[in-house]
């Protein structure tokens, strides 16, 4: 082999040489895309965050107005419940005027009766015990309310005998009486033929001339309770709230 031929080899061989050792050592550049993917999709996972969050804070604030209006119409239904049960109360009691359809009883001694000569045994003038036998069948009819004459009638009026007249809630009242009452007029006349009721006052009528009518009326008004209210069992009671 010519020296040329030799040297020519040795060239190429480091010529190589210097090829591969430069291919090796040079750095290839990334294609992947994949940090700038993970960045987008943290993005678009924190707007979807952010708008189901805005989405639920709407709908936190209309069921909170949802439930204030529940609450304030719930208010609203019990304090009427309420203020109609106090009503009813104070109807009961006698505290307010109660108007209504109903019936007048009148009851009233003998014509020929003269109630500043006779005697207690006089079968011809109303006693008190007449008046608590017709008040009582009125509450067993359980009618709205009861008055004699101007006195509201309530479960504890006292009904007795003074003299010569009858004392109903620390007032004197004479004859004639007018017992007013709220309820129903059949029903009344019907237990009035039953027998056996208001029996002895019923017999007087017949025997010894006692004024006793009833009479239907549309629109009977009776008067507030202005008696004393007995507060023998009237307690005070713990606030609960306080």
């Amino acid at each position: 082999m010519s020296t040329t031929i030799k040297v020519m080899s040795i060239v190429t061989g480091i010529f190589v040489g210097v090829l591969v050792t430069a291919q090796f050592r040079t750095v290839t550049p990334l294609s992947s895309s994949y940090p700038l993917d993970q960045l987008q999709a943290q993005k678009n996972l924190i707007k979807t965050y952010i708008d189901e969050e805005a989405l639920l804070k709407s709908r936190i604030v209309s069921v909170r107005e949802k439930i204030d209006t529940s609450l304030e119409q719930n208010q609203t239904i019990s304090q009427t419940a309420n203020l109609e049960t106090l009503n009813n109360l104070k109807k009961r009691i006698g505290l307010t005027d109660i108007s209504g359809e109903g019936f007048i009883i009148a009851l009233d001694d003998s014509e020929f009766i003269d109630r500043e000569t006779i005697t207690n045994e006089e079968g011809g003038i109303i006693y008190a015990a007449d008046i608590r036998d017709v008040v009582n069948l009125l509450r067993a009819l359980s009618v709205e309310g009861i008055a004699i004459n101007d006195q509201r009638i309530i479960a504890t009026s006292p009904i007795n005998s003074v003299g010569n007249t009858l004392l109903v809630n620390n007032s004197h009242l004479a004859p004639p009486f007018s017992i007013s009452a709220i309820g129903d007029y059949n029903s009344f006349l019907r237990r009035l033929e039953e027998p056996g009721v208001l029996s002895d006052l019923q017999k007087r009528v017949k025997e010894n001339g006692i004024q006793f009518e009833v009479k239907r009326s549309p629109h009977v008004v009776l008067p507030i309770y202005n008696g004393q209210f007995r507060l023998k069992y009237i307690n005070q009671t713990n606030n609960p709230s306080s």
